[in-house]
This record gives C-alpha cells, sequence and structure tokens, in this order.
C-alpha cells in the first residue's frame, strides 16, 4: 500500500487516526506504520510540531534533543522512541503508545478530592521513575562512551503514570547529553524552577545530581505535603533555593520514619558533593525503610490510577479510546463503527450507556405553531400546522398568574423582597468599602440574585477576589457561567478563581472556554500564563505570555510581563529585546527597572543605572528601582550611594527583608560593624519568624 500524501491523514507511511494531545508546542496523534505491501504495524504515538513552530530554530533543535536523547535510553522506566523522521520539512517523532496520566495529574486529581496520593503509591512512582532515570544517567553510545544525559526537567510533569501501573519518564526535550548537545541557549534557567538544583539557578556547571536534587524535591513534597522551598514568586523561591536550607520533614510531620528523612535531606543538599551519589542508592535507600513507608506493587498503582480515571467517564482516556475506534488501518474498524450508530452509542462509548442528545426539546401537549420562512415561503410538507389561539385567550394565562401572585402577596412577593437591595447598590456599598470583611459581606449571594446583569456579576467577582475571598468569587462565577454560558468575562472570572484556589483542571476548563469563545482575545493567555505560574511551570507561562505577544506586541497587559517574567527566568537577551521595545514607547517605571536590571547583570552598568534613574525620574517611590539602583551602585564601588538607596527601599517597602539584607552586606564590606549589628537587630525586630535564616544572609557579598 502506497500512501497518499495528497490524504491528510498520512503522514510519510503513518496513517493518523485523530490527534489526541496537543501542547504548547507539538501534537501527537494515534498512528499506525502500513508498509508497501500492506502490512501494518502496531498502534504508535506520533508527535508532531505545531505549524507555526517549524520556523523556530531553537524550538526545532530541542524537538529533535529530545528523539536523539531518549532513543539512547534502552529502560523499561523511560518512554520508547521507534522512530525520528522527517517528513518533507517537517521532523516527526514515534513513540509507544501510552495510556494513563502523568504524577502530577494523580496529584491534583488526588488534591480536588480533598486527599492526598498515598504515601506507599507515591514511593512506588518515584522508585520506578529514578531507575528509568538513572539508567540515562548510566546511558553509553555505540562506542562505550558514557553520554552523561541529564534530564533537566525531572517534575511530576514529566513521570507518566499507566493504568498498567507502568511508571516512565516522558519529556527529554531540555535535556543534554554530552555528545549530543542541549536543543536549548547557554545560561538560561530551564525547567519548572520549584524542582532546579542550586547549581542550576547559579550557572554552575550541572551534572546527573541536578535530577537527584529534583527527585529530592518530589520526595519532600510527599513527607511534609508541601515543598522544601517557597516564596511570595519566582525570585524569592529561586533565592531559596540558593541558598539550600530546606526544613527538615520531622518538623512537618514527626511520624515521617528518621532513615526516610535522612535520604531526603541527603538528596536536597546544596553542596552536589554532598548528595547521594546516584538515583540507584537513592531509590535502594527508600526500598529498604520498609514499616509506613512501604512501597506499593505495581498492580496497586495501577488499581489506584483506575479509581482517580475511570475508563468511562474519564475525557483522555476517552479520547484514546474514539482513536483506536477511528483507526482507518484497523479492519474491524468499519464494523465496530456500524454496530456503533446501529445501537444508538458513540463510538468509545462504555458498552450498555445510552447517549442522551445535548439539548432535549421540550415536550408540549400541542405541536408548537409552524414559523413562517423568512422568505414567507409556505411550510414544508410534513410540517404540523397549526392556527394561533385569539389573543384574548392567550392573555388569560398571564392574567392568571398576575392573580396569583396578588393573592400570594405574603408568598411569591415576600420571595422578592427578601433579596434585599439590588445588585447596583450592593455593588456600591462593597466599592466604597476600605474593609474586605465588609466587602465580601455586602456581596454575599449576589450571584444567585436574577437581577444581577452580566457587568455587575463581573464587577462582583472582581470585587471579591480583590478582597481575597476566591471562593466567594468562584461562587459567584458558576452563576455567572450557568446565566451566561457565551460570556468570555465568565469564564475569565472562573479561571481566576480556580487558580487562586489552586483547583487548576477547573482553571484549564475555564481557560479553553474563554479562548473558544474569544479566539483573538489575549486575556485567556494570560490567566494561563498566571495557572502555569503558579503552578511553577515556568516554561508552560513563559509559552502562553509568548503567544499572546506574537498577538499583541503592544499590549500594556501583555509585553511588559512577559519581559519581567524572561527576566526572572535569566533569558537576559529577549528580555532586554521586550522590555527595550516597550520602554521605547512607554514611560513605565517598573518595565524601566526591570530593564536596568537585566543591564545590570549583562555587565552593562552605565546603561543599567541611566534606566533605573529615568524610573526613578517617573516614579520616585518604586522601592524596587532603589533596591536595584542599590546593586548597581555596590558593583561600582560607590557603598554612600549603595547604602542610601538600599535605605529608601526599605523605607518604601518595609515588609520584605532584601533591602536591609543587602544593606547589611554592603555595611559588612565597608568594615562598618556597629551598623552591622544594628542592622541585624532591626531585621531580629521587624521579622522574628526568620530572624536566624535572615542573619546568616547577613554576610559578605562573593
Amino acid at each position: 500500500m502506497v500512501p497518499d500524501s495528497s490524504n491528510p491523514s498520512w503522514f510519510g507511511r503513518y496513517r493518523l487516526s485523530s490527534r489526541i494531545a496537543t501542547g504548547g508546542m507539538a501534537e501527537v496523534y494515534l498512528g499506525r506504520r502500513v508498509e508497501e505491501d500492506g502490512s501494518r504495524g502496531p498502534a504508535v504515538a506520533v508527535k508532531r510540531l505545531l505549524p507555526h513552530m517549524l520556523a523556530d530554530r531553537r524550538i526545532v533543535q530541542m524537538f529533535l534533543n529530545e528523539a536523539r536523547i531518549t532513543a539512547q535510553i534502552q529502560h523499561p522506566n523511560v518512554i520508547s522512541i521507534l522512530e525520528l523522521g522527517v517528513e518533507g520539512p517537517e521532523p516527526f517523532i514515534v513513540m509507544e503508545l501510552l495510556e494513563g496520566r502523568s504524577f502530577a495529574e494523580l496529584r491534583q486529581e488526588a488534591a480536588e478530592r480533598g486527599k492526598h496520593v498515598p504515601l506507599g503509591i507515591t514511593l512506588r512512582i518515584l522508585v520506578d521513575a529514578c531507575r528509568g532515570l538513572d539508567a540515562a544517567h548510566r546511558a553509553v553510545d555505540q562506542e562505550g562512551r558514557p553520554l552523561r544525559i541529564v534530564h533537566r526537567d525531572f517534575t511530576p510533569d514529566n513521570i507518566h503514570v499507566g493504568v498498567s501501573g507502568a511508571v516512565k519518564v516522558i519529556d527529554f526535550g531540555i535535556a543534554r547529553a554530552e555528545s549530543i548537545g542541549s536543543g536549548t541557549e547557554p545560561g538560561t534557567l530551564k525547567g519548572k524552577f520549584f524542582y532546579m538544583s542550586p547549581e542550576m539557578i547559579i550557572g554552575d556547571t550541572v551534572d546527573h545530581r541536578a535530577d537527584i536534587f529534583a527527585a529530592g524535591v518530589m520526595l519532600y513534597e510527599q513527607l511534609c505535603g508541601r515543598r522544601p522551598f517557597t516564596g511570595p514568586g519566582p525570585e524569592a523561591v529561586l533565592l531559596r533555593i540558593a541558598e539550600g536550607r530546606p526544613r527538615p520533614p520531622t518538623e512537618f510531620d514527626p511520624s515521617v520514619p528518621p532513615e526516610m528523612d535522612r535520604i531526603c535531606l541527603l538528596a536536597l543538599a546544596r553542596d552536589p558533593n554532598e548528595r547521594i551519589e546516584s538515583l540507584q542508592l537513592f531509590t535502594d535507600a527508600i526500598e529498604r525503610v520498609g514499616g509506613a513507608a512501604e512501597v506499593a506493587s505495581t498492580e496497586e498503582v495501577a488499581a489506584y490510577v483506575e479509581a482517580l480515571f475511570p475508563l468511562d467517564s474519564d475525557p483522555k482516556r476517552q479520547t484514546l479510546r474514539r482513536a483506536r475506534l477511528a483507526d482507518p488501518s484497523q479492519p474491524a474498524t468499519s464494523a465496530v463503527l456500524a454496530a456503533a450508530r446501529a445501537s444508538g452509542s458513540r463510538p468509545g462509548q462504555p458498552p450498555g450507556r445510552t447517549v442522551t442528545p445535548a439539548r432535549a426539546e421540550p415536550v408540549t401537549a400541542t405541536p408548537a405553531p409552524a414559523q413562517p420562512s423568512p422568505r414567507g415561503e409556505a411550510p414544508a410538507a410534513g410540517t404540523p400546522q397549526t392556527s394561533s389561539p385569539p389573543k384574548k385567550r392567550r392573555l388569560v394565562p398571564v392574567v392568571a398568574a398576575l392573580g396569583g401572585l396578588l393573592v400570594l402577596g405574603g408568598g411569591a412577593a415576600a420571595l422578592f423582597l427578601r433579596q434585599g437591595p439590588p445588585p447596583a447598590e450592593r455593588l456600591a456599598t462593597a466599592e466604597a468599602s476600605s474593609d474586605p470583611k465588609a466587602r465580601v459581606s455586602s456581596l454575599e449571594g449576589l450571584g444567585k440574585d436574577q437581577r444581577a446583569n452580566e457587568a455587575q456579576l463581573a464587577r462582583a467577582g472582581a470585587l471579591l477576589l480583590d478582597a481575597g475571598a476566591p471562593q466567594a468569587a468562584m461562587d459567584v462565577a458558576e452563576s455567572f457561567v450557568e446565566r451566561f454560558p457565551q460570556n468570555v468575562e465568565a469564564h475569565l472570572l472562573a479561571a481566576r478563581a480556580s487558580t487562586e484556589l489552586r483547583i487548576g483542571r477547573r482553571a484549564e476548563r475555564a481557560i479553553e472556554q474563554a479562548t473558544a469563545l474569544a479566539p483573538k482575545d489575549v486575556r485567556p493567555l494570560l490567566a494561563l500564563a498566571e495557572l502555569r505560574e503558579r503552578q511553577g511551570d515556568v516554561s508552560g507561562a513563559l509559552a502562553a505570555l509568548a503567544q499572546a505577544y506574537e498577538k499583541h506586541p503592544r499590549d500594556a497587559e501583555v509585553a511588559p510581563r512577559y519581559g519581567l517574567l524572561l527576566s526572572h527566568n535569566g533569558q537576559l537577551e529577549p528580555a532586554a529585546e521586550v522590555l527595550g521595545a516597550w520602554t521605547r514607547r512607554n514611560e513605565d517605571a517598573r518595565a524601566l527597572a526591570e530593564l536596568g536590571y537585566v543591564r545590570f547583570r549583562q555587565d552593562k552598568l552605565d546603561d543599567a543605572a541611566s534606566l533605573l534613574r529615568r524610573a526613578l525620574r517617573k516614579e520616585p517611590e518604586l522601592a524596587l528601582a532603589h533596591y536595584y539602583l542599590g546593586a548597581i551602585l555596590f558593583r561600582q564601588d560607590n557603598i554612600s550611594g549603595a547604602e542610601r538607596a538600599y535605605r529608601e527601599a526599605d523605607r518604601l517597602e518595609p515588609k520584605n527583608p532584601r533591602a536591609l539584607i543587602a544593606l547589611c552586606q554592603v555595611l559588612v564590606h565597608a568594615g562598618r560593624v556597629n551598623d552591622v549589628d544594628e542592622v541585624k537587630r532591626s531585621l531580629a525586630t521587624r521579622f522574628p519568624e526568620k530572624a536566624g535564616s535572615l542573619a546568616a544572609e547577613c554576610a559578605p557579598a562573593h
């Protein structure tokens, strides 16, 4: 059988049935290789870059890099690459077909049910994933030379847990192998920052021990129910990871076995030389603990996945099932489809279940009157003919209903009275209040008030979010969506509230619906970026902002935010380009300050100082600009200028200790011991809960 290149279901020698997944850079199809003699191979996953990504050399290189590196690893706990090819100008990867969910999705689904993934299940998943990655670390080329593969993005998102209980490491897209190289730019932070090792953050040499650190983070999350390094934003988290002083898991849960506590902290050691030497030793140590930390069996993992994502209700598994049924390479497909049609069920629907129409027509006692056609044509043959009743008779039910309301003055009428003040009045009261609790109280139950229009519901949700009441905002959003399902504001409100509540799947659904309603609107992309950043997925946030920036590079909600995240993620050249283009047209103090900090890190000190002074002329009270200026002046050995800048930043932002810590380092450098002691006392007084760690940071800058 010769493939027909004009048929979109053919891709090279692979016949594709349907798309089963789409990501930020690529899409995946279920396919099957068909040879010239008509023989068919097994069902596989064919991964293709999205069309607009083909022009980006770096993206294409990352795509090829993933396949080349993964193909070097032969292990049951690593996804198998079956083929890397090129069809015309388009590269593609053929992989084994997996059915299941990521470890991240398992954790999210459990959290949405108010539970945690059981310890034994997590340990089995982590142990098996580490075995696969350990094989990658030990892989050699055909000449027997070590490849020295480092995944660099070993996170729950990149661990696949199959419905059979099989665990596989996936997505080596930003991995590095010594003999292959990396598809990413040097000097750029990679992966999701919660799982980055200290050496990745500070730009030191990275080897397999960075993946051991990531494994330690995942173990810590399970043992403690929290991450080892947290903060109000990416910058604070990265700083704490670089410091490398996690609290022992036993401080959060005394029931954690001491040996497990020791294993976890060894994997999280700041110095790579002090970490467990290999993932094999890491997994061996975990399996020896036993007792309450007994590792679950593969069968128990399979049962757990099935319990969370049963076939008859899980949309991803249903998508894969429909793709299998639609596979035109399968001889039985047409018979299956015919049987499905005959039984009234859809392909992929579990046996014995019937399909309910999406919308059922109302049942009436008499046929509805025929509607005249737009051109005044007669009704089509077979259309029921009815005559309209006289107008007087049509008014009878209305009069009767009004009479009923009058008779029920203490009932139906009272129902309207119990609704309270009209929505406009309640919104005005909430807007006038500076007390968050009073604002929430003013808006309580407004989502259920049928008098509220679309604009009022949108405003109520925004006010509740600003007041720090995401659950109340979510209640409004749900009513908003139910009453006005075609209003994009309703879905955006649901996305924002879900993000605040950390209900990731609900937020994603809302964003998808908003995108479908308004494909040219950048706000769904901004909402997606916010969600991904909250989830620690910086690369996902950047991808969303990149799409928004491509659509609207001059949007005030897009360009500064994109430039800021690029800067925080260490992508200095792109950050300088985006922020530079924006500040050439706009005197945006925050963007000018960030561009100044980018130039500072690029060792362009005069340019950096000029940009920061420009920012301060625009907004003299911008604490961040004073803080950045202090760093530049300190680098220029202007001690008195740096001291003034840091003291002003501390005055403007007294609840943030960073300016005071930087000031302390300046004073240590200047040898002013008494002033150093005074700053340490101030740190202890103002931040008593962090006094010890903050004092430790008050040391000479290196």
